[in-house]
């Protein structure tokens, strides 16, 4: 099940056009979440919206999104939905933030 849910979101994020899409398996590094997909953005206006694009995915799978965290101005788009965290960086916040050197110890897959 976790995994035709992640796939959709994979596509979803590919078909709203996400840029360097990666997912890890934090399963068994955080017992809170079973997946991170990270991706990238141009604008905080794609962000804002790929956020509620992937808000409105996973409840159409019964899936509670406990929080999206970020505003207009934000270069860091977080959406908590629970099992699956996406996170959405516009321009080289990415960079900055580095989430997938911090988590360099799973396989981070590439998502095309």
């Amino acid at each position: 099940m976790e995994y035709k849910i992640l796939k959709q979101l994979l596509e979803l994020l590919l078909e709203h056009k996400a840029e360097d899409v990666v997912y890890l398996d934090v399963s068994k590094v955080n017992p809170l979440a079973e997946y991170y997909i990270i991706c990238s953005v141009n604008s905080n206006r794609q962000a804002l919206a790929l956020a509620r694009y992937v808000d409105e995915k996973l409840a159409e799978n019964d899936i509670y999104v406990k929080h999206i965290e970020g505003n207009e101005n934000s270069e860091w788009i977080l959406v908590d939905g629970i099992d699956y965290i996406i996170h959405i960086f516009v321009g080289n916040a990415r960079n900055r933030y580095g989430l997938e050197k911090m988590w360099s110890e799973l396989d981070i897959y590439k998502v095309e």
